[in-house]
């Protein structure tokens, strides 16, 4: 069955859809590319370390290709899955205040950012649009992990993903990405770094999803 486009809202809605369904087709081809490149490499070693017949040589060759290993396991993972969660977040940002200057254009209000530096801009956009429409979408029922996807981003962009402050490891935790095996906080303070998973980065796009679908079914005629 076809969908019919009516109103602007419909428009905008599958704009923003199909944004969100590249970044999903992106993810998916990422983590296909970082499985198959661990695996591959992990088959190449194997078929080296069999050519060599010294055990102790073989042994300093696994030792050796391990580390190497590990950056397809855990490092090229976490820096690629972090820039994800990132350019997840800016399309999220990015699509909220083209809404917010569409409302206020239609209602002769103009949205302006650029004194709110350092602040919570998704929020600012939002309690900007509620101002004109009464649309709260703070009270969306996905607004708590929208703010807390702010959170994580904020860790990735200003400290290159080193959890430090209470609210990025309360919400790390929150997520399963540590928990307290992991980290003693505040005392000894072992660098941690923030490793943003596959299934969190494919959860964090249905959030963005019901959050536009729910705003978008309130604010069809401020658009």
């Amino acid at each position: 069955m076809v969908h019919v486009l009516e109103t602007m809202s419909d428009w905008l809605s599958v704009g923003t859809d199909i944004k969100i369904n590249q970044l999903r087709d992106y993810l998916s081809t990422l983590k296909t590319q970082l499985d198959y490149m661990a695996d591959n490499y992990n088959k190449e070693v194997e078929a080296e370390a069999h050519q060599i017949l010294d055990e102790k040589e073989r042994q300093d060759f696994y030792e050796w290709s391990g580390e190497e290993y590990w950056n397809y396991k855990e490092t090229f993972p976490r820096i690629l899955l972090n820039s994800f969660h990132i350019a997840a977040y800016t399309l999220l940002e990015s699509e909220i205040y083209s809404l917010a200057r569409r409302v206020g254009t239609k209602q002769n209000h103009e949205f302006d950012a650029s004194n709110k530096k350092g602040k919570n801009y998704l929020k600012h956009a939002c309690d900007f649009i509620n101002e004109l429409t009464n649309i709260d979408a703070n009270n969306f029922t996905s607004w708590t992990r929208l703010d807390d996807g702010r959170i994580l981003r904020n860790c990735i962009v200003h400290s290159n993903g080193k959890l430090t402050k209470k609210n990025e490891i309360d919400v790390s935790k929150k997520y399963g990405f540590i928990d307290d095996s992991t980290i003693e906080f505040p005392s000894v303070r072992s660098i941690v770094r923030l490793s943003i998973t596959y299934e969190y980065c494919q959860s964090f796009l249905v959030t963005m999803r019901d959050f536009f679908t729910e705003f978008y079914s309130n604010a069809g005629k401020f658009l």
